[in-house]
């Protein structure tokens, strides 16, 4: 398994022609949630677990900025993970389907079919793409998320 570095592509096979192993991690706990096997393809995941402040009150304040209000996205997303071709379309969609928050996200998708996407939620259900369900799975400590299929 690899980590893979901020919005890098994933050139190819692995020299022994077996895709890449590509760790996601748990947004609660910072451990690897789960595993993505993919080749030739760009992965990258948003969210505010990781670039966060806690203000005067207490709150955390995540990172990414809703357009419309202003203020820190707060919408049940824990994380989006997107693979797709591009790095770069990558990073843009993990970002703005973060914002949109679930059912705008899947519907983006239901539009689009360019690109697959990872949602984990932060009540711990986990919302895939049909076209990465077979090429992710759930390390065995997470074994009890639920996971539901966007198709």
């Amino acid at each position: 398994m690899i980590w893979v570095p901020w919005g890098k592509d994933m050139q190819g096979t692995k020299p022994d022609g077996s895709d890449w192993r590509v760790g996601l991690k748990d947004p609660f706990s910072g451990g690897v949630l789960g595993i993505i096997q993919v080749s030739d393809v760009a992965v990258v995941t948003s969210g505010n677990y990781e670039r966060f402040f806690i203000g005067e009150d207490g709150e955390v304040y995540g990172h990414i900025i809703d357009p419309a209000t202003g203020h820190p996205a707060e919408n049940g997303i824990a994380s989006v993970s997107v693979i797709a071709s591009e790095g770069k379309l990558c990073d843009a969609l993990s970002t703005a389907l973060f914002v949109m928050g679930l059912e705008n996200a899947q519907d983006y998708w239901r539009q689009r079919r360019n690109f697959e996407m990872i949602l984990i939620m932060e009540d711990g259900d986990i919302y895939l793409t049909e076209g990465i369900r077979d090429s992710f799975s759930l390390n065995s400590e997470y074994r009890n998320m639920k996971i539901n299929v966007i198709d």
